[in-house]
């Protein structure tokens, strides 16, 4: 069972009890996850892991989460629910959806939106949803793959859907369930292959703006935990008796008195009765993306709770804010995040990186030079288009870093967090960029210019709808090697460079402010590629790429 730490018991929703004691320095705790006593602080995850899906396999659990036009979707693993590691990726390119994840610019928001995974006969099942690009699945024996390469699923329903959250019945049967974008919840039977939609449709609810699905069966009942969305987001319950209803439904969970909006996940068994709720930060505005969250969750007279209710009011609300609370009663498991920092010495990219759309994988290398990664530059894309929602147009402007092929990107540690990586910049060319840079509907980066045969330093800033600004030259280099580094604090951040590594010097503004668009948080990453008119070819080689944060230390995988 869950508990929180505080100097005296407290109720929960159920018949629970407990105390802890805070230790007298509260200083020494960590700002987020494990605290290294048997307690946890949420958010569990600071980083943006939006939209997450939790299952369950054997005394494992599982999380992936959305990453829209990033490639490709993530895979981690917990055996506390506290303390995630990386366990791969379940696809690294969407080619069988659209050729448009081939050109930086054309699908922005797209791709991958909310997951849900389900098991059936010996088999996992993903299936995924974008509103642009329609439906998409894939299988694997083990969660920890491989996983099949991504398909379509069949289906001639028309109108716009999102969220997808698949269920089979005691007799075998497999049903789909589908959110209207907007609209209301709706069933769908599926094929004997469980790879396309046959029939029609019936709703389940309609009684609010539905979002992120989750179905069960359990004592007779089927039950369907969903968030509510639009401007008072919550998460509810319903049930019947029937598996296409009437569904009764209540209120079950929200962060109103906290200031914040939880919803949105999954509801996975602990032992017996007692469950845990693992959820995001449903803020699509937060400038930190969509933190993970964690709740002790349980079932009572036939209804499952979320949270505690300190008033009584039947409604749970968030844990583990202001105070930590006891990590649920499973095995123990060392304290750690996912890695994010990286020395280039594997044979493959990490799995914490992601490429902005899909990567040209014959212009990157981890072995031409061992130790480094080695990119070679390519003109950028030159014809824009249109990101998903909000309906914008991004259109090609030179220098423009959101056409740049090959961006690599991973989520950003904390709410505070230094990224330091060294370039060598002894193979670039004229017309090159490269360099660390944060990337969403806004950008920025710092980095080496080479222009007429001369190599700069410089800071540019750009967006979307403008393209890049005006660059903020930095001194004329006499030398080959630079590093470069993002102080991040509270979501604001400044860039800097260094001559020997150990000094570093600003340049552009100071604690610029990061936000969320195209439903992604702020990304940090590498970049390198030339202007429209250059010749490509040009080689910028990072020899590694450090992130320090204020959370527990990172797993080495």
């Amino acid at each position: 069972m869950f508990h929180r730490s505080n100097a005296g018991p407290l109720a929960i929703v159920g018949c629970f009890a407990f105390a802890l004691h805070l230790p007298a320095e509260e200083t020494t705790r960590q700002a987020w996850g494990d605290q290294g006593d048997g307690s946890f602080r949420n958010p569990v995850l600071w980083m943006d892991y939006n939209n997450p899906s939790v299952f369950r396999a054997g005394d494992t659990y599982y999380l992936t989460a959305a990453t829209h036009h990033y490639m490709g979707m993530p895979l981690l693993k917990s055996k506390d629910l506290v303390n995630w590691s990386h366990a791969g990726r379940i696809y690294s390119h969407l080619s069988s959806l659209s050729d448009d994840f081939d050109f930086p610019g054309k699908a922005y928001a797209a791709g991958s939106q909310d997951a849900e995974v389900g098991y059936h006969d010996g088999l996992y099942y993903l299936y995924n949803w974008s509103t642009r690009y329609r439906g998409f699945m894939a299988t694997a024996r083990n969660p920890d793959g491989p996983w099949s390469p991504v398909r379509k699923i069949h289906e001639t329903i028309g109108g716009d859907h999102e969220d997808p959250c698949p269920f089979w019945d005691d007799d075998g049967k497999g049903y789909l369930l589908l959110v209207g974008n907007p609209g209301p919840l709706t069933i769908y039977p599926l094929n004997p292959s469980f790879d396309g939609i046959e029939g029609k449709g019936v709703t389940l609810i309609s009684d609010i703006l539905p979002k992120g699905p989750q179905m069960l069966k359990r004592g007779g009942y089927y039950y369907i935990l969903v968030a509510r969305t639009g401007p008072h987001k919550a998460q509810f319950a319903y049930r019947s008796k029937s598996l296409l209803g009437p569904y009764e439904g209540r209120l079950l969970f929200e962060g109103k008195k906290q200031g914040m909006q939880a919803a949105q996940g999954s509801m996975v068994q602990v032992k017996g009765d007692d469950w845990a709720f693992v959820h995001h930060e449903y803020d699509m505005d937060s400038v930190y993306g969509r933190r993970v969250y964690l709740q002790p969750a349980g079932w009572r007279n036939d209804w499952p709770w979320i949270g505690e209710d300190p008033d009584g009011d039947g409604v749970g609300q968030p844990v583990g804010l202001d105070k930590p609370f006891e990590k649920p009663n499973l095995a123990p498991q060392s304290a750690g995040t996912p890695r994010s920092s990286d020395d280039f010495n594997s044979l493959e990219i990490a799995d914490q990186w992601m490429w902005n759309h899909h990567p040209d994988d014959s212009l990157i290398s981890l072995t031409k030079r061992p130790g480094w990664l080695h990119m070679t530059a390519k003109p950028i894309h030159t014809t824009g288009g249109f990101s998903q929602y909000p309906h914008q147009e991004v259109k090609f402007h030179e220098d423009h870093l959101l056409l740049a092929y090959n961006t690599l990107v991973q989520r950003i540690h904390g709410k505070t967090s230094t990224v330091t990586t060294h370039l060598d910049a002894s193979g670039m060319q004229d017309g090159q960029r490269a360099g660390l840079c944060t990337l969403s509907g806004d950008y920025t980066w710092i980095g080496i210019t080479q222009d007429r045969g001369i190599r700069r330093l410089a800071f540019v800033k750009g967006d979307a709808k403008s393209g890049p600004g005006l660059p903020e030259i930095g001194p004329e280099l006499d030398r080959p090697h630079v590093w470069l580094r993002l102080e991040y604090r509270q979501a604001k951040g400044t860039l800097l460079y260094s001559l020997d590594g150990v000094s570093f010097i600003p340049l552009g503004p100071r604690g610029y402010s990061y936000r969320s668009t195209w439903y992604e948080g702020t990304k940090v990453g590498l970049f390198n590629y030339c202007r429209s008119n250059a010749s490509g070819g040009g080689i910028a080689a990072f020899d590694f790429f450090h992130q320090q944060h204020d959370g527990p230390n990172e797993y080495s995988h």
